[in-house]
This record gives structure tokens, C-alpha cells and sequence, in this order.
């Protein structure tokens, strides 16, 4: 069990909010993989919306720099790769293969999911991700009647990721964007329990990112947005890097958010997976 400390998620989020708003090597185009994109790529285009929707269903216990920054290459090289009328047309292995150089872990799973995409895709939505939301629905519906329906995309973490991404791009019309909670990852739970944000009622060298855990992690910060009056979304891209890059490597030394951190850093978090592992 965790105590939840909303007053220090505040002072933590106004601190993320502004690094996000003013500081240049906070910028979400400057810290985020997803934002740098191939430079044979439009802005709100049909093509765009197709990336992302390949890419972030492979975004799931990989290297995400490494896969975005492979994505981004193999874009300009073969953009027809991209589309769910040349994925149905190959040959299954020769897409995983393509997939395995892509950087993705799963590589003859996320080949069938590839597959099964762009079929729904085909089917149902003309072959755009965009006509997801021809008019504007709620994150609910759009979970619900949708994403559903996708291999990857459907589950907690990566439907939220997909949802910010798509939303901020403007690439799906969601009526309540601004409750969209955070994208709930190792990064972002190792951050929130390394702040003190979350913290164990008793005394523990590492806790497992359960389901449980995840929603208490999006509670958090859903009330810290909400108290200064801002979207939980819009903390989600800084809380993974500083998550990632800063908490995981245990670099306290110039971390933006130290004033209110409590430098948990002698408890370890766990995936599921990982904890499956060792039994």
C-alpha cells in the first residue's frame, strides 16, 4: 500500500509544466523520439497518422529511442512499408523480418498485429487512422468502440500514449483531451515512487508495476494537473525523461525537479514481467 502525496505532485507538475512551456531542451519535439520525425513526413497527414499507429504498437518492452530513431530512417528509405496496402501484400516473414530490423523485441507477433491492422484498418476506416474520429469522440469511445479492436493499441499504457500523441498532432478529434491521464510505464512509475509522490506505507527495497500501482500512479497525477488547473497529459512527456534518463541512472545532480524529490532511490521498480521471471 502507498500514501499519495497530491500537494508534491502539484509542486512537481508546475515544475514540469514550465520546463515543457520555457525551457528549449525540455520541449517535447527535443525530448520525445515520437516528435522528430522522417523528413519525407507532412504534418496531419494520412501518412503521419499511419506511422504512428504502426510504430506505437511496437512500442511495447523495446529501446524506444532506438526504435523511433530506426523508424525514422527506414521511413525516408521505404515509406510504402507504412501503409496497410503493402503490409497485406507481403509475405508474413519477410515483414517480421522487416520488423526484427526495426528494433521490435516480438518480431513474428508484431507482424500478425501488423497484419491484422491494416485489415481493420482497410475495413473500417478507409484506410485512415484519421477517420477514427470523423467526429469528435470522447476518450472512452474512442477506447471502447475503437482502439478495441487493435492489437496493441488497446492496452492501457500504449492506447494512452497513442491517444496524446494522436490528439497533440491533431490527428484524432477527442473531445475530453485534457483528462487524458498519463501514459503509465516503469520510467514514469520509478519517477513518481523515486519523488516520493507515491510512497510505501512500510518500509521496501522494490515493488512490481501492477495494475493497482498504475492506477495510483495515474491518480497522482491526475490530481496534480487538476490543482493547478492543467491537462495530466501534459506531464507525461518530461516524467518519462526524467524517468528514464535521470531516476533509472540514479543522476540526482541537476535533475530540474530535486527541490521536491525525496531521492527514493533504494527502491527498485519492477515490470510484471520482470517478477515473473525470478519466481
Amino acid at each position: 500500500m502507498f500514501i499519495v502525496d497530491y500537494d508534491k505532485a502539484a509542486n512537481i507538475a508546475k515544475i514540469l509544466i514550465d520546463l515543457r512551456q520555457n525551457n528549449p531542451e525540455y520541449k517535447p519535439e527535443k525530448i520525445m523520439p515520437e516528435y522528430q520525425l522522417p523528413r519525407n513526413i507532412n504534418e496531419g497527414s494520412r501518412e503521419l497518422a499511419l506511422y504512428y499507429t504502426y510504430i506505437i504498437a511496437l512500442d511495447y518492452m523495446t529501446d524506444a529511442d532506438k526504435l523511433w530513431q530506426q523508424a525514422r530512417g527506414t521511413y525516408e528509405q521505404h515509406p510504402e512499408m507504412f501503409t496497410p496496402e503493402k503490409i497485406l501484400e507481403i509475405d508474413e516473414k519477410e515483414l517480421a523480418v522487416f520488423l526484427k530490423n526495426l528494433g521490435a523485441r516480438y518480431y513474428i507477433k508484431a507482424a500478425r498485429a501488423w497484419k491484422e491492422i491494416s485489415t481493420i484498418l482497410l475495413r473500417d476506416y478507409g484506410g485512415d487512422p484519421r477517420n477514427i474520429t470523423i467526429e469528435p469522440l470522447t476518450i472512452k469511445e474512442i477506447k471502447e468502440k475503437h482502439l478495441e479492436k487493435f492489437p496493441y493499441l488497446r492496452g492501457d499504457k500504449l492506447s494512452n500514449f497513442y491517444l496524446r500523441v494522436m490528439g497533440e498532432k491533431k490527428l484524432l478529434k477527442i473531445m475530453d483531451f485534457n483528462d487524458l491521464d498519463v501514459a503509465v510505464d516503469i520510467h514514469v512509475a520509478r519517477f513518481t515512487i523515486y519523488t516520493g509522490v507515491l510512497k510505501p506505507k512500510t518500509p521496501v527495497t522494490e515493488v512490481v508495476l501492477n495494475n493497482q500501482l498504475k492506477e495510483l500512479v495515474k491518480e497522482a497525477w491526475r490530481r496534480g494537473a487538476k490543482k493547478i488547473s492543467m491537462a495530466p497529459w501534459m506531464l507525461d512527456e518530461a516524467i518519462w525523461y526524467i524517468g528514464k534518463n535521470l531516476c533509472r541512472e540514479k543522476k540526482c545532480s541537476g535533475c530540474p525537479i530535486a527541490i521536491y524529490c525525496d531521492k527514493n532511490i533504494g527502491i527498485k521498480v519492477k515490470s510484471r514481467q520482470n517478477k515473473k521471471k525470478l519466481k
